[in-house]
């Protein structure tokens, strides 16, 4: 039923979407002073695979929103710029940014988050996690930093409940200290897992970019009784390593992970990803408003999207604009509050909610499995409880 009732939400935001889009016919060239959001992250390092597409399926919504109009009467201007995941560069690209006139930022999902979020609120201009989805950092980073992506409390319970639904009782978990992503994941899925009358039988500790992963397999592979499931936060490539050691040792437990393999390098495992299940923000269903912006993205582009961060940029961007319009203004201040109280944002990746107390967006997640050696869709819901961050 799930299924079903997402799917019929989905082809009506379909119609929805394209029918406004068939009205946003090309305007004349607005010429008014520019809006402009700044976009500091990691464009050339370890997160490039994820911030890149975030910035190109911005720079798109914005071409598109500047060819319907603007905002206000007044063209977007997306100005990114490569902070390579260094704490200091960031820092000082993110305050020139806000000299510049910036009026909202997206914040990157490396190290430097928090810091650039502390500069964003001192100025008083709003800032988002990027595609971070700790939830945590929204609290550290101040009071204008937000949430547009789900957050990892939700997605951690969403592959619970999945988990439960499918009949595992049992479950072993695999997690990393380097990052709160890594490390809280885990967390969140236990809590979910046992509420539901899970049993978490144990858990190892893996390195980021670790290059082996035979001892996690070798201490799984030698439990006393093998769990129904094993659930990580590893990212790509990291995963493929794992998944080649584990199913080289014979072990065929199934395994579930989040959305750091939501990338297509993770299909470069081959055979050991067969039957793996993720949690991510969406899944371009045909006829949905998701498929619909891949085929337009590849028409326009020439590439076409191959993971869910170019959606996110490209609906962060329309919220960012909702919000402007919401507000009647394009000053800091009033996008922050508008933001805050957001409601019923309907984007190509889902309709969703800001909680104006947490600052995080509420919003459904998807589930992909990899059959075939390709993504196929699963499943998308909001889970029945959220565990606290």
């Amino acid at each position: 039923m799930r299924n079903q009732r997402v799917l019929v939400i989905a082809v009506m935001l379909g119609l929805f979407v394209s029918g406004c889009a068939s009205q946003a016919t090309p305007s004349a060239e607005v010429t008014a002073e520019p809006i402009k959001v700044g976009f500091v992250s990691d464009f050339s390092g370890f997160w490039a695979a994820n911030e890149v597409p975030m910035r190109d399926g911005a720079q798109y919504a914005v071409d598109e929103i500047n060819a319907a109009g603007g905002v206000l009467g007044r063209p977007l201007e997306l100005i990114a710029r490569d902070g390579k995941d260094d704490n200091a560069l960031t820092v000082r690209l993110v305050q020139e940014l806000i000299d510049e006139g910036v009026v909202y930022i997206i914040g990157t999902v490396g190290d430097p988050m928090v810091a650039t979020g502390q500069i964003a609120c001192e100025a008083g201009i709003p800032i988002s996690t990027g595609i971070g989805s700790a939830p945590n950092l929204v609290d550290d980073a101040g009071p204008c930093a937000f949430t547009i992506v789900m957050n990892d409390t939700i997605q951690g319970a969403v592959a619970a409940e999945y988990a439960y639904d499918q009949g595992y009782r049992t479950a072993y978990l695999l997690r990393s200290s380097a990052v709160p992503y890594t490390q809280n994941l885990p967390t969140y899925f236990q809590e979910a897992f046992e509420r539901l009358g899970g049993t978490v039988l144990g858990e190892d500790e893996f390195a980021l970019e670790g290059g082996d992963y035979s001892a996690q397999v070798t201490t799984i592979s030698s439990l006393p009784a093998a769990p129904d499931v094993i659930y990580t936060s590893m990212i790509v490539p990291d995963t493929n390593l794992f998944m080649r050691q584990l199913r080289a040792a014979g072990v065929d437990i199934p395994v579930l992970g989040s959305d750091g393999d939501d990338n297509p390098v993770f299909l470069e495992a081959g055979p050991a990803v067969e039957g793996f299940v993720f949690t991510t923000s969406g899944f371009p269903v045909p006829g949905t408003p998701l498929a619909d912006f891949y085929d337009a993205y590849e028409a326009a582009t020439g590439t076409r999207p191959d993971n869910i961060f170019y959606a996110e940029g490209y609906d962060e961007i329309y919220a960012v604009k909702h919000a402007i319009d919401s507000a009647g203004s394009a000053e800091p201040g009033a996008i922050l509050e508008a933001l805050r109280h957001l409601q019923g944002f309907v984007g190509i990746t889902g309709a969703w909610d800001m909680n104006p107390e947490t600052r995080r967006a509420d919003k459904p997640v998807a589930l992909v499995g990899i059959e075939n050696n390709k993504f196929t869709y699963v499943d998308m819901f909001f889970p029945e409880w959220v565990p606290e961050p």
